[in-house]
């Protein structure tokens, strides 16, 4: 039997922003400069748009998906949008307020805006240190083309730029091959050819990693360029010979082919970032790597590179890194305490950077094809509620073979490896948790933080269910839209 998590989409509320009826037509509420995505009631139009405002309509189509990891397909959900479709069925609206709009009442047809008196900063402007890690080698595959070749830019650029749109600090970037093995329908290659010589020295190419750095950096991501790894997912590393012949060993942390295959690469690394301008900006990542790899590896940057910026996802209690100097960390929110929370405004005031991330768990919230689209709004905003920088999630297109067909995929949960669709569809999950975006930003301009802490704590969250989620959502848009 399929479940149908779209519903009947006109009686969900969505953000606390929308109230939709069959008859009564969309009230939004929002701020200048803000987007904002709700839900049409069936046979609602909008018309009449203002000069100067982005408005527009989309259709929901359903995608089937395996509920559980190597299940077999037993569920749909309206999660697919795209934009100016005109069939039956499920319509969402998204409207971005220009940022020079007068406060008042704006009627479009179905939809009425009220815009508030309160005005939100540009996207690039904004705080929210936001980290969708991006794929490249899966927008190559899809297309057909070879990599990072001028066809493949071409095909990740409104992707890269639709990202850039949501305020995305991070490009993504490989220093080896598959630094998390192959957990993906699509492996990562490496952007830096390793190159042995016969002498035993070493040579860089580093032609793919600027070329691709310098795309998305022009698409608007950034300004943090986040390489992985020092400490790939097995250990193993890759190099050629100046044949060309491939080899590939297992280098742990404090090894002899560790310390002189990343040995050499880091000095050369920094010169050469130097030389582009962007060591300031560069970021030595990892992904939940154990506290002794990872202070072994804090420690050999600063020997080898002095000055390079380190960058972590913890999967553990934040106590087991503690006296590692880690720049940007991320801590799994099921491990997010309050001494977490209160060493967060220490490292803010030293410059560095903390924020929370879901992955493959929890179960709620989260952002899976069955997760409730409330969940994304609240995984979005609580950041902001928190006290925290931001908020990161792998993967914003880490597609299985098609998405839009199945999106299940090996052990992962059905929804967990991507936001976003091939053809630059948004998700449901991605425009919800745009909304909380949003918020986000709100708490931060209109100082609601303290209000927002009292009705978004963590344990509290883990615990939720569809309605608490909605619930939240409602009562934290009630807060931020108060005049």
């Amino acid at each position: 039997m399929m479940r149908n998590y779209g519903g009947d989409v006109k009686k969900i509320l969505f953000a606390g922003i929308f109230a939709a009826g069959a008859a009564a037509g969309l009230d939004v509420t929002a701020w200048k400069g803000e987007t904002v995505n709700a839900f049409l009631a069936r046979g609602e139009r909008v018309f009449n748009v203002p000069q100067g405002w982005q408005v527009k309509v989309g259709g929901c189509k359903a995608v089937p998906y395996a509920s559980k990891p190597h299940g077999e397909v037993d569920s749909k959900a309206f999660d697919r949008v795209v934009w100016g479709d005109r069939e039956p069925g499920p319509k969402i609206v998204q409207v971005k307020v220009p940022r020079n709009a007068a406060a008042g009442e704006y009627r479009m047809g179905a939809l009425k805006v009220k815009v508030l008196d309160k005005t939100l900063p540009p996207v690039k402007e904004r705080a929210y240190y936001l980290d969708l890690w991006q794929h490249p080698w899966a927008v190559a595959r899809w297309n057909k083309v070879e990599p990072f070749s001028k066809e493949h830019y071409a095909a990740m650029e409104p992707l890269w730029k639709a990202l850039a749109e949501l305020g995305q600090k991070t490009v993504t970037v490989t220093l080896t091959d598959l630094p998390w093995n192959h957990q993906c329908y699509d492996g990562y290659g490496t952007m830096v050819r390793h190159i042995k010589k016969a002498d035993g020295s070493w040579a860089f190419d580093y032609k793919v990693f600027d070329e691709y750095v310098a795309f998305a950096l022009g698409c608007g991501l950034g300004p943090d360029i986040s390489c992985y790894t020092l400490c790939p997912w097995g250990y193993r590393v890759s190099w050629e010979d100046e044949e060309g012949n491939a080899f590939k060993e297992e280098a742990k942390p404090g090894s002899e082919l560790f310390n002189d295959y990343w040995g050499a690469f880091l000095p050369d690394f920094a010169a050469h970032l130097k030389e582009k301008g962007w060591f300031a900006q560069t970021l030595v990542a990892m992904d939940e790597r154990s506290p002794e790899d990872v202070r072994i590896i804090a420690d050999f940057v600063q020997k080898k590179a002095p000055g390079m910026r380190v960058a972590m996802a913890g999967n553990r209690a934040p106590s087991e890194f503690d006296g590692i100097k880690l720049d940007v960390y991320s801590q799994y929110i099921c491990h997010i305490t309050s001494k977490y929370l209160a060493d967060a405004a220490e490292r803010r005031a030293q410059g560095l950077v903390s924020t929370a991330y879901v992955c493959c768990g929890p179960d709620e919230p989260n952002t899976f094809m069955r997760s409730n689209p409330a969940e994304a709004f609240c995984v979005a905003l609580y950041p902001a509620a928190a006290g925290l920088d931001g908020f990161l999630r792998w993967a914003y297109n880490s597609w299985p073979e098609d998405p839009a067909r199945d999106a299940s995929f090996g052990n992962w949960t059905s929804g967990d490896t991507f936001l976003v669709y091939p053809n630059g569809e948004p998700s449901v999950r991605l425009l919800m948790f745009q909304n909380g975006l949003e918020a986000a930003e709100k708490c931060r301009v209109a100082g609601k933080q303290k209000e927002l802490a009292e009705l978004m704590d963590v344990t509290a969250l883990l615990k939720g269910k569809g309605p608490y989620f909605e619930s939240v959502m409602h009562q934290a848009n009630d807060i931020l839209n108060k005049e």
